[in-house]
């Protein structure tokens, strides 16, 4: 890499640094806005704001073009609005409500090896010994962190288990937007998804309970906006512009920042902890993501 173009990719590899650091604090704002707010309130609230906000930078950026989808496709856009966004997000906030934060973080990075398997299955995907191997490393250190240590399970893991549930559905967002990544703009599936996925929360909002928001606390607000403003537009517009201008590997390498930076600021702000057993846990699922990334046949 020259100088140059180090100093242009710069400014890009420190937003790519700052989104996955706010998606890791995404868990952190779940477990502060849970305190006043209901799960389902606090999805429904942050996608009640980052959809339409979303839709208006991205028509002011690209213009009204950027939206044209084919009709044939819009059943796999709502397949992927109900996996990522309308169920990821319910699940995800109520399953904290039951598991810890740093729980949270590592688990649903599973997704990777759901993705790589499901990937196998429906997209005829070669299945090489390291993706196996890492796997497998991967899906001990998940045994480890849902059991605390023990190996022994009950339904007391049912936010641990919650979360892999999570992860599923990402692997099953992921292979879904497999179909038609190269037929549209990033932007034009993630304003589809948005929309479509906010449409299937309303429903879901007014079916359970929620406060006035003028009676919802600051603290919760400011969650809840850090979550809409933060770890929606500003991270996945950051998120699109890296891959429009880098390799889809490079950027993906910052993932490994995201439970990292949850068991920081758990730690700071939640005073969460991890016992050895949990750690050590997290550790596999880490070094298992690492592995089945690795080029070895």
């Amino acid at each position: 890499m020259t100088g140059e173009k180090a100093r242009n990719d710069l400014p890009l590899l420190l937003g790519l640094f700052a989104i996955n650091v706010f998606w890791g604090g995404s868990f952190i704002a779940n477990a502060i806005a849970l305190e006043s707010v209901g799960p389902i309130e606090i999805a429904s609230l942050r996608f009640f704001i980052a959809a339409p906000l979303l839709a208006i930078v991205t028509l002011l950026w690209k213009g009204p073009s950027i939206f044209r989808v084919e009709t044939k496709d819009l059943l796999t856009l709502v397949a992927m609005a109900i996996t990522g966004v309308t169920l990821q997000y319910a699940i995800q906030v109520t399953a904290q409500s039951f598991t810890t934060a740093i729980n949270a973080s590592l688990l649903i990075n599973t997704s990777t090896f759901f993705i790589l398997f499901l990937s196998a299955l429906f997209l005829a995907e070669k299945l090489t010994a390291s993706r196996v191997i890492g796997a497998f490393i991967g899906f001990g250190g998940v045994a480890l962190l849902v059991s605390g240590g023990t190996l022994g399970f009950s339904l007391g893991q049912i936010g641990d288990l919650m979360i892999i549930l999570c992860a599923l559905l990402w692997a099953a967002y992921s292979i879904l937007g497999k179909k038609i990544a190269g037929k549209y703009h990033p932007l034009t599936i993630l304003n589809w998804v948005f929309i479509l996925g906010t449409i299937g929360l309303v429903p879901l909002y007014f079916l359970t309970p929620h406060a006035d928001p003028a009676t919802i606390p600051l603290s919760a607000w400011g969650a809840i906006l850090f979550l809409a403003l933060l770890c929606s537009i500003v991270a996945y517009l950051i998120y699109n512009v890296a891959l429009e201008t880098m390799d889809a590997s490079r950027v993906a390498l910052f993932i490994y920042l995201v439970p990292l930076a949850t068991i920081v600021l758990a730690w700071l702000i939640l005073g969460e902890r991890l016992n050895l057993a949990s750690a050590f846990g997290g550790l596999l699922v880490l070094a298992g993501m690492w592995i089945a990334e690795r080029k070895i046949s």
